[in-house]
């Protein structure tokens, strides 16, 4: 059957990011069901309002949402170049695009929510890059750890995992609960599940799940069918949090009473209007600094903006809320893709 336009479109934003899914888990009778925790926004937007942003979405009927800043994207050489002095620095960050950062941290590798084709979605119909991953997978050093934070779309892209398996089919990959079962058909020799706060120890690293706030959209799993996290990486001296996906909430004083402060946090600053419909799974900028805050960071590196038109606001808004919410002891730092920021020489 053919579809029209409309129709086609639907079809492909209730993949892209989901409405509720009907579809059992995989034979299951009885899914678990996982929740936030904590004092947060609550959702008051109806189904015909989140089909109506989907829509839109996926038609392209955000005229903002392709106003990128100038010379957004990095030279490949300039890539490159940096990529050579994160492997001689002790911590670093190379933000790819979109949740997806390569971390240099005590001699290892991590790669976070590695979503690196040129489009995010399922089936025929899918959402396309404003920019290009950079660096390429083909130019990634070898890879030791990959954090995936949950299991939308946007985060947990199947593709793109095979084709790093086929290159490093020894890295071990951490994920939230429930989501192994996403993983299974990349090759990946080693998938462990985590908690929220529970840990292991990896190379010198010590790693945390820790809790977000947001839920898990992706046609054909049940809704909120696998959980979500976000994480942070110790290295003795040295700590790095990386949100993934959040809205704001009270769960960040938890983290920061249970897990500690952090020196470094990657946070999302963007897909966040309209606030209706966006506030209870993705922050403003300013509450991603209000989140580095909480946790003690001197630097936030803001991540998930940019990359994908997943809302209404422009990238050279999401990337001028962030920088002027720096102060209070932290500097704000929005790079460009392929852009190395050595945080430790």
């Amino acid at each position: 059957m053919r579809l029209g336009r409309g129709a086609g479109a639907l079809l492909a934003a209730l993949a892209l990011a989901g409405c509720a899914a009907t579809a059992r888990h995989h034979g299951s009778l009885d899914p678990p069901r996982y929740h936030n925790t904590g004092t947060r926004t609550q959702s008051v937007a109806t189904h015909g309002e989140w089909t109506r942003h989907l829509v839109r979405m996926q038609l392209g009927m955000f005229p903002e949402a392709g106003k990128l800043p100038p010379d957004h994207v990095l030279s490949r050489e300039g890539t490159l170049a940096g990529l050579a002095k994160a492997e001689q620095a002790k911590v670093a960050v190379t933000w790819i695009g979109h949740a997806t950062a390569l971390i240099r941290m005590n001699g290892t590798w991590i790669l976070t929510d590695p979503a690196m084709r040129e489009t995010v979605g399922a089936g025929p119909l899918r959402l396309a890059r404003l920019a290009p991953p950079m660096p390429a997978i083909e130019d990634l050093p070898p890879i030791d750890l990959i954090l995936i934070s949950h299991g939308d779309y946007d985060h947990l892209d199947v593709s793109t995992l095979r084709r790093l398996a086929i290159r490093n089919p020894d890295a071990i990959v951490l994920a939230p609960q429930d989501n192994a079962r996403l993983l299974r058909s990349t090759g990946f020799r080693t998938i462990v599940e985590l908690a929220w706060f529970e840990r292991r120890r990896l190379d010198g690293l010590t790693v945390e799940a820790v809790p977000a706030v947001h839920g898990l959209r992706r046609v054909p799993e049940p809704h909120d069918s696998a959980h979500w996290a976000g994480w942070v990486i110790r290295d003795g001296g040295t700590a790095l949090y990386f949100a993934g996906d959040t809205g704001f909430g009270s769960v960040f004083e938890t983290i920061r009473a249970r897990s500690g402060r952090v020196d470094y946090a990657l946070v999302p600053i963007g897909a966040y209007a309209p606030r209706r419909l966006e506030a209870p799974y993705h922050v403003t900028p300013e509450e991603a600094a209000d989140i580095a805050r909480i946790l003690g960071a001197r630097v936030a590196v803001g991540v998930h903006w940019g990359t994908f038109p997943l809302s209404e606001e422009a990238p050279v808004e999401q990337r001028a809320r962030f920088l002027a919410a720096a102060g209070g002891g932290l500097h704000t730092v929005a790079p460009r893709v392929g852009e190395t920021i050595v945080l430790v020489p």
